[in-house]
């Protein structure tokens, strides 16, 4: 089971989010994670990560 300090890359994900992308935006502390099917992806170091 996943605990909210692991870091889970979502691989193979091309889409870049922002502003416009069509997913819902979610504000998270001092960044914005994005709703992606089902799951929020967050910038990361150059990739994103599933939440």
């Amino acid at each position: 089971m996943a605990t909210a300090l692991e870091h889970r890359p979502h691989p193979g994900h091309d889409h870049a989010h922002g502003e416009g992308c069509g997913h819902v935006a979610v504000p998270h502390g001092d960044h914005v994670d994005y709703v992606h099917d089902g799951h929020r992806h967050a910038a990361h170091d150059g990739h994103w990560d599933d939440h």
